[in-house]
């Protein structure tokens, strides 16, 4: 099936991407580099000790809603 060149919602990484500024860069300002590293590593560390947790999040779509497609574009 042919994708537009940009289809976020269709690739797998996003929803992961999205998880992990959730986690670790929202309402958050590092005070350092080395602040940021250590807590992307922790973040990516509790994301592997719970498989599970992992699936329930980040499902991928396989089809795009039309209606919410419409809310995405301006006429």
């Amino acid at each position: 099936m042919p994708l537009p060149s940009y289809s976020p919602d269709l690739m797998a990484v996003e929803p992961l991407w999205r998880w992990l500024r959730e986690d670790v860069t929202y309402h958050h300002c590092h005070a350092t580099a080395e602040d940021l590293i250590r807590r992307v590593a922790a973040s990516e560390a509790a994301v592997n000790a719970d498989p599970c947790a992992v699936a329930d999040r980040l499902w991928v779509k396989d089809h795009l809603d039309p209606e919410e497609e419409k809310l995405r574009f301006s006429k």
